[in-house]
């Protein structure tokens, strides 16, 4: 007695002989499928790295920096005075003095500094020390700024102790188009070095370097001293370097991690939160990409079963035949249906490896980094294997409905 497997075989034995008898007609069914399957696959594939690159362009493309400053320029007397001043005449403070380390200890802020620029609010004279100081040097501008300041502007001092810019001591880095006006060599060693602000000597201690912050015409000081020489930090600047992405998240985040008893006395700069456009782009993507997959999927369902439809006309004796010597209806349309199904597998597979290469051969001319997942690849033989069964299933029912004595006399 015939097990299941048996006719299983048999009928795969019955599919392998009649595909090798009209090889053309297989080739060119396998084929559809392929292009259907393959096009199907890498466009899904295409819009999935298209999306994944658009994701991180957009990502890429927000802001890395939130700035915070005061609210309406700050008021006199609406912060805190500073520890050790006195209270009729001592700076008055909205930002807290450990503000750096309070933005620092938000998650995705990589540094935090604060500026002050002194130029422009008090008169700030800056002279080669030992000149007179009637005679200042044009084209520079005095800076109070932290150590922090530094880090979040990716400036660089070399080797420099940009730690003393957290003190009060009378010392200054200098950019290089500030140096130049003071006529002051740009070394490692700038020891005996020095420049006079308002008549005050400050000992050169490092120069600045890049940074995303134009810098070259400073004169930088300590912070605080900045801040004691303007008498408030209404014009303080707090500069947060953020990881990327993160821009729109800290900047809701920020003014209260930094004063948490007064939020509203800080305002933080507003960064364009793109999540909801990326998930857009990324939505219509994918919609087209299956928009464009399933109609060519539609148009080979149709050729398959055009193409079934003819070979069941072709082969009518053929099915008078098998009929005649005992095949079942089931055997007949099992026939049809396994042509289809191994038609699709075939077809799947050799699509699956077009869509692999054209998703290599478009990323490479689009310089993106192609990724493939596992299931585009199982995705090509499944579709074609679906659309072979779909497409043969009429065939297949017409097949099976065929009369064995008028099926014989037909040709």
């Amino acid at each position: 007695m015939r097990t299941q497997v048996d006719r299983f075989a048999e009928v795969v034995r019955d599919v392998v002989i009649e595909m090798h008898a009209r090889r053309m007609r297989a080739v060119l069914m396998m084929t559809a499928v392929a292009l259907a399957t393959g096009a199907l696959v890498a466009a899904i594939a295409i819009s999935s790295v298209a999306a994944h690159q658009v994701d991180a362009d957009l990502a890429a493309s927000t802001l890395d920096v939130v700035s915070v400053t005061v609210s309406g320029g700050g008021t006199p007397g609406g912060g805190t005075i500073t520890p050790g001043d006195d209270p009729a005449t001592g700076p008055v403070e909205t930002f807290p003095r450990d503000a750096e380390l309070r933005a620092e200890n938000l998650d995705l802020v990589a540094g935090a500094g604060r500026r002050l620029d002194v130029t422009g609010l008090v008169p700030a004279l800056v002279s080669r020390d030992g000149l007179p100081t009637d005679d200042p040097v044009a084209g520079v501008s005095v800076a109070g700024m932290t150590s922090g300041y530094l880090r979040a502007s990716a400036a660089s001092v070399g080797d420099a102790p940009a730690w003393m810019l957290d003190g009060g001591e009378p010392v200054v880095f200098l950019g290089p188009v500030a140096a130049e006006h003071l006529g002051i060599p740009v070394t490692d060693d700038p020891t005996g070095l020095s420049v006079s602000i308002d008549g005050v000597s400050h000992s050169v201690v490092g120069f600045l370097h890049g940074g995303s912050v134009d810098l070259a015409a400073v004169v930088a000081v300590p912070y605080t001293r900045a801040v004691g020489a303007v008498g408030d930090d209404r014009a303080t600047r707090m500069l947060v370097r953020v990881e990327r992405g993160a821009g729109a998240p800290i900047s809701r985040a920020i003014r209260l991690a930094l004063r948490p008893d007064a939020p509203e006395r800080l305002t933080a700069s507003q960064v364009v939160d793109v999540n909801q456009l990326r998930t857009g782009v990324t939505t219509q993507l994918d919609r087209l990409a299956a928009g464009i997959g399933g109609f060519l999927l539609m148009l080979t369902i149709l050729l398959i079963a055009n193409a079934m439809v003819v070979s069941v006309m072709a082969r009518t004796s053929e099915i008078g035949v098998r009929r005649a010597m005992g095949a079942s209806r089931r055997n007949v349309a099992a026939l049809f249906l396994a042509e289809g199904a191994l038609t699709g597998l075939l077809g799947g597979l050799a699509g699956s490896a077009f869509a692999l290469v054209a998703l290599v051969v478009v990323a490479a001319a689009s310089s993106w980094t192609a990724t493939v997942a596992a299931w585009w690849l199982v995705l090509g033989p499944g579709v074609g294997v679906l659309a072979g069964l779909i497409s043969s299933l009429y065939p297949a029912l017409r097949a099976a409905t065929i009369q064995p004595a008028l099926a014989v006399r037909s040709d």
